[in-house]
C-alpha cells in the first residue's frame, strides 16, 4: 500500500469520524439525514447526493434526504424499486460495499428512471449494513458533463456508510417507535372507553379524550398531576378505593358505577383497575379503564318498565278474555233456552198444520224457521268456542270413511253452488282407509271450510275438494280461485272473531269469525292439523291432515 493510499484512507476515516461525532450531537432525525447527505456531497465533490432507506415491510426505497436538489423535490422523485440481484449482491457482504456506474446500460433496473431524469453521467451507491441487514444506500452522482466518479469516492462512501450505519439504524428505530407511540396514543385518544393512569401517590399521570369527557373537563392538562382525592366524583363512586387497592397489587372490577362529575351530568360505568408493575416488579402505577354503560342502563330500565307494562296489559287482556268467555257462556245459554222453545213450537205448528193454505203465512213460517235455525247454529258455534277454550269439547271417534263424508258434503252443498253459479267438485286419489274420527264434528269442519270458500269466491268461480292417503295421515284439501287472503292476515286466519274483509264481496260476508277457529279446534282435538296457502287475486287452499292411528 503506497504512502498516498494510506494518507487517503486516513483522510476518509477522519472525515467519517468527524461526521459521526457531529451526528451524535444532533437530536432531530431529518437534521441528521441532511447533515449526512451534504457532507458526502462535499467530500466527493458530487453534484447530487442522497440517502435512501427501506420502508419496513416494503421492497421499495424512500428518499429521506437529498443534497443538490430542493427538499421539496423529494416527493416528485421517481421511486427506486429494489433490484433483487443487486440487493442480494450487497447483502452477501457483512459490511458496506459500493457499486460504481458510469454507463446508462449498467444502471441497476430499479434506478434507470432516476438516472435518465437527472441526466446523470456517473453514480456510486454504497450499501448501509447494520447487524447483517441492508437498511439503505448512500448515493452520490455527477452530471453527464462532469468528470466520472471513481473508486476513490466509492471507498470514501463505503467508509462513511460503515460509520453512520449505527446512527441511521437508531434513527429508523426511534422513528418507528415514535410513530408507533403516536398511533397508539391516537387510537387510545379515540377509543370509546375512558382510560386513566395514576402513580403510586394517587396523582393522575395520563387520561385519554374519552376519560376527560367522563370527568367533565375539556382538556387532559386539567387532569394531569392532580390527585384522585381532589375529584369528589371519584370518591363518591368508590373508584379511589379501587385505585388505591390496585396500587397495592390488587386488581378490581365493578359494574354500574354511578359517576356524577357535575350536577347536570351523570354516567353509569363499568370500571376495571389493573396494577402496572415496573421493570423490577414493584407496583408503581395503576390503570383505570371505564366503559360508559349509561345508554345500556337506561335502555335496560326502559325495557324493565316496558316489560311491566306488557305484564299489566297481558293481565288485562286475560281478564277481558275471561269476561268475554263468561259473556259468551251466559248469552249462549240464555239464548239457547228460548230458541229451543221457539223451534219446539215451530215443530208443533208444522206437525199440526202440515199445509198452510195462506201462501203469505206459509212463507213467513219458512222465514221464521230459517232465522231460528241460523240463530241456533250461531249459539252452538259460540258454545263450541267456549268449550274449546275450556278444553271441554267432546269428541266421539268412530270408524269413518273420509271419502264418503266428502261426497256427502259436496252433495248437500251442490244447491248452494248452483245458486251462486259456482263449480263444486271432488277428486279422491286412490283408496282412503277408515280412520277414527267424530263424523258429525268433521262434517261441520268441511262444511265450514266449503262455506268459507263459497263466500270468498265470486260467481262462476270454482271450488275443488280432494283427498289422498299419505301413509301416516289422510290429507284433505279445499281449493278455490277466490279473492285470496292477504299475507298479513294469514297468521290470524284461524283466530276467534277474525274476519278477512273484502271490498268486492262485502255483501256476501256476513259472519262473526268463528267457523275457522272452531274448525281448527276440532281438527287439533283429533290430533291433526289445519293450515292454509293463499295468494291475493288467485285463491286459497285449506289443508287438513288427520292421523290414521287410533285417537288417544
Amino acid at each position: 500500500m503506497t504512502e498516498e493510499t494510506v494518507s487517503e484512507e486516513t483522510a476518509f476515516f477522519k472525515a467519517a469520524n468527524d461526521l459521526t461525532s457531529k451526528l451524535s450531537a444532533v437530536k432531530d432525525a431529518q437534521e441528521a439525514y441532511t447533515l449526512i447527505t451534504e457532507r458526502i456531497r462535499t467530500l466527493s465533490d458530487a453534484d447530487y447526493s442522497g440517502l435512501v432507506a427501506y420502508e419496513p415491510g416494503r421492497k421499495d426505497l424512500r428518499f429521506v434526504s437529498v443534497s443538490g436538489l430542493n427538499m421539496s423535490a423529494i416527493p416528485s422523485l421517481p421511486p427506486i424499486f429494489t433490484d433483487a440481484d443487486t440487493r442480494r449482491q450487497f447483502e452477501a457482504q457483512m459490511q458496506s460495499t459500493w457499486l460504481v456506474v458510469t454507463r446508462p446500460e449498467d444502471v441497476p433496473k430499479g434506478g434507470v428512471q432516476l438516472f435518465s431524469s437527472l441526466n446523470l453521467g456517473s453514480v456510486i451507491a454504497s450499501s448501509i449494513m447494520f447487524g447483517g441487514e441492508l437498511i439503505g444506500y448512500l448515493i452520490v452522482a455527477r452530471k453527464e458533463k462532469g468528470s466520472p466518479l471513481t473508486e476513490r469516492e466509492g471507498r470514501l462512501l463505503s467508509t462513511v456508510a460503515n460509520s453512520v450505519a449505527p446512527v441511521i439504524d437508531h434513527i429508523r428505530k426511534t422513528y418507528r417507535l415514535a410513530r408507533t407511540q403516536e398511533e397508539t396514543e391516537k387510537i387510545l385518544s379515540l377509543a370509546p372507553i375512558g382510560m386513566m393512569t395514576v402513580d403510586s401517590k394517587g396523582m393522575i399521570t395520563s387520561a385519554n379524550r374519552h376519560m376527560t369527557g367522563i370527568m367533565g373537563v375539556k382538556k387532559e392538562d386539567e387532569l394531569l398531576m392532580t390527585s384522585i382525592f381532589e375529584h369528589s366524583a371519584i370518591a363518591k363512586a368508590g373508584l379511589d378505593r379501587m385505585l388505591m387497592r390496585a396500587l397495592e397489587g390488587i386488581p378490581g372490577e365493578m359494574d354500574n358505577v354511578h359517576f356524577v362529575p357535575d350536577v347536570d351530568k351523570a354516567f353509569y360505568l363499568h370500571a376495571k383497575v389493573t396494577p402496572l408493575p415496573s421493570e423490577t416488579g414493584e407496583i408503581e402505577s395503576a390503570l383505570l379503564v371505564a366503559l360508559d354503560m349509561t345508554s345500556n342502563v337506561r335502555l335496560q330500565s326502559q325495557l324493565e318498565r316496558s316489560y311491566e307494562k306488557l305484564i299489566q296489559t297481558y293481565q288485562e287482556l286475560e281478564r277481558v278474555a275471561r269476561l268475554k268467555t263468561q259473556f259468551i257462556d251466559i248469552v249462549s245459554h240464555e239464548l239457547r233456552t228460548p230458541l229451543t222453545v221457539l223451534r219446539g213450537y215451530l215443530d208443533l205448528v208444522e206437525s199440526e198444520c202440515p199445509s198452510i193454505a195462506d201462501p203469505k203465512l206459509s212463507q213467513k213460517m219458512k222465514t221464521i224457521r230459517a232465522n231460528a235455525d241460523k240463530l241456533y247454529a250461531l249459539v252452538e258455534s259460540m258454545l263450541d268456542i267456549s268449550r274449546l277454550e275450556k278444553g271441554t269439547l267432546q269428541i266421539s271417534p268412530e270408524p269413518t270413511k273420509i271419502d264418503a263424508l266428502l261426497e256427502e258434503v259436496v252433495r248437500t252443498r251442490a244447491h248452494d253452488a248452483v245458486e251462486k253459479q259456482q263449480s263444486l267438485s271432488l277428486d279422491v286419489e286412490g283408496q282412503i282407509p277408515l280412520i277414527m274420527a267424530d263424523r258429525r264434528r268433521m262434517r261441520d269442519v268441511l262444511n265450514n271450510i266449503v262455506d268459507n270458500a263459497m263466500k270468498y269466491t265470486p260467481e262462476k268461480g270454482t271450488i275443488h275438494l280432494g283427498a289422498r292417503d299419505e301413509g301416516k295421515s289422510v290429507h284433505i284439501w279445499v281449493k278455490d280461485n277466490g279473492v285470496g287472503i292477504p299475507l298479513e292476515n294469514l297468521g290470524r286466519i284461524f283466530d276467534t272473531f277474525h274476519i278477512v274483509a273484502s271490498d268486492d264481496l262485502s255483501h256476501e260476508v256476513n259472519r262473526i269469525g268463528l267457523s275457522l277457529a272452531i274448525s281448527k279446534g276440532i281438527v287439533e282435538s283429533h290430533g291433526g292439523r289445519i293450515w292454509v296457502e293463499s295468494q291475493v287475486g288467485k285463491g286459497s287452499v285449506f289443508h287438513i291432515g288427520l292421523p290414521k292411528g287410533a285417537m288417544k
